[in-house]
């Protein structure tokens, strides 16, 4: 089928308390378009977790004049956090030096921001080394941006033991003053919902038109869910034909490797979609897509690059589990988007056994 079911865009409320974003594979900073660099170091300062899975909030101010983040430097254990998420804010949820920021959809002294506007800026998880963005690229705060403080949350694994604190956590921001040719962004599709229980495999899926007039270069992708993921890929539609922006397993280090096909060019009318392979048959209750290791995520988070220079905020497509199907509107849905073939693993003692099916592939896939 063609993509007339996409023809208007989708109308969804989102939620993303945990996503995850981590680090990219890409070229070394070239100094010359990035002149004078300076550091801005966020640090936890002494925080302190008073029950499981708290989720623990620091803010930094960011310059009055626009700034471009180069690198995300990050200081965080896997055996202590989840994840460690930054947020981009007008104004945060509250001035004290810490807070527990659990209110991830309103406007509380509990919110991450004050006002609605936390924007996904990076993330890390599972020890994910330093993110470098790619040469002439940066990603802008401050200025005329929504970004005028940049929040560090926290997901502690457990409670604190008396008189632990943490002062480590957070993240070293390598950046500069001098504007960058290229701004860097994030597309984000991701499910909410829920997925049946004890099921061999279960696909979620996400698509969306993009329907913007700025054009934009997806560099690097990254995938995430829970427990229960096996395989995520991520696709651009047009004129009927699959090209392959990325495909791996959400059980490998959760970080942002290059494309598939070494770049993709997205513009006005193309659709963008993804699937969640995943696997229940362990489960014996339905499992709801949440913030908790024990709920889910279906999220595949695109990393592009573009000419614009007007403030980009981040983009969003959401759909909803089980009710949203792209068999639905498409017959040529590739087979290897539930498999691993191909898939270049670096950890592969990491992966489910015999969750996702290995067919070849049957069909154009550019």
């Amino acid at each position: 089928m063609g993509t007339r079911a996409f023809q208007r865009p989708f109308y969804v409320v989102c939620f993303l308390t945990g996503c995850l974003v981590a680090t990219i594979l890409s070229r070394p900073l070239d100094e010359s378009s990035a002149g004078h660099t300076f550091q801005k170091r966020i640090r936890m300062p002494g925080v302190v977790s008073d029950r499981k899975d708290a989720l623990v909030c620091h803010a930094m101010k960011m310059d009055q004049d626009p700034s471009y983040i180069l690198e995300f430097e990050p200081h965080a254990r896997k055996e202590t956090a989840h994840h460690m998420v930054l947020y981009g804010c007008r104004e945060p949820g509250t001035k004290k030096d810490w807070w527990y920021c659990d209110d991830m959809e309103g406007s509380s002294e509990r919110s991450v921001c004050g006002d609605w506007s936390h924007q996904i800026i990076y993330a890390w998880a599972l020890d994910a080394p330093a993110k470098k963005l790619p040469k002439d690229v940066g990603f802008r705060v401050g200025g005329t941006t929504d970004y005028q403080y940049v929040v560090v949350q926290l997901h502690y694994r457990e409670k604190f033991k008396d008189g632990e604190s943490d002062s480590t956590s957070g993240v070293t921001l390598h950046m500069t003053h001098d504007p960058q040719p290229l701004q860097s962004g994030y597309y984000i599709l991701a499910s909410y919902g829920y997925i049946p229980a004890r099921q061999q495999e279960v696909h979620v899926d996400v698509a969306c038109m993009y329907d913007m007039d700025m054009p934009i270069h997806a560099f690097s992708y990254r995938t995430h869910s829970h427990n229960q993921g096996v395989v995520t890929a991520g696709y651009r539609i047009r004129d009927g034909v699959w090209t392959e922006i990325g495909r791996m397993s959400p059980q490998q280090p959760q970080m942002f490797y290059n494309t598939t096909n070494g770049g993709v060019d997205i513009k006005k009318g193309d659709v963008l979609a993804a699937r969640c392979t995943m696997t229940t048959k362990d489960r014996e209750e339905e499992v709801i897509f949440g913030a908790t290791n024990n709920d889910e995520m279906c999220n595949f988070y695109i990393m592009f690059d573009t000419t614009h220079q007007d403030d980009l905020k981040v983009q969003m497509c959401t759909r909803s589990s089980p009710e949203f199907h792209l068999g639905d509107y498409y017959e040529n849905i590739p087979a290897l988007a539930s498999s691993l073939e191909g898939v270049n693993l670096r950890f592969p003692k990491m992966e489910h056994k015999g969750h996702a099916s290995h067919k070849k592939h049957q069909m154009r896939l550019v």
